[in-house]
């Protein structure tokens, strides 16, 4: 009986720490892209960048995204500033979906954005960002749209 609390303990344990492990990465990965999305040139780091962590899927749907909405599908505005970056939070919105948010300025809104991403047996992949034209909207049957 004992060791089967034990484990249960340790299993919730190990859960919740590669549960805040995927949110960790996938915020670490947005200060790192909205750094490299400041820079004056675009750089062949951002390319790399995004080619390591975004499921070629999704990356081909980029320029589509952008060309609709005007803004980059990643942080769904033309520029990026210093405080959204200190402002960045990530939570987990259960089933591998996770909201993204971060504010332009102190005043602001926050801008929101849902995306799916796995984080398996030390890969990181975000494999479904929300286009802009569905809000906050999230779950598997966007996955085909």
């Amino acid at each position: 009986m004992i060791a089967r609390i034990l484990s249960v303990i340790i299993l919730s344990g190990l859960s919740l720490c590669s549960y805040g492990q995927c949110e960790q990465r996938i915020k670490d990965f947005y200060v790192r892209y909205m750094q490299e999305l400041e820079k004056p040139e675009k750089s062949a780091v951002l390319d790399s960048l995004c080619y390591a962590v975004i499921a070629p899927e999704m990356w081909s749907r980029f320029g589509e995204y952008a060309e609709k909405t005007g803004c980059d599908p990643m942080t769904r505005a033309q520029d990026v500033s210093q405080y959204g970056m200190d402002s960045l939070s990530v939570s987990s919105l259960g089933d591998g979906w996770y909201m993204v948010r971060y504010k332009w300025s102190e005043g602001s809104d926050y801008t929101e954005i849902p995306l799916k991403a796995s984080c398996n047996d030390g890969e990181f992949r975000i494999t479904y960002i929300t286009p802009l034209w569905l809000g906050t909207q999230y779950g598997d049957h966007l996955l085909d749209k």
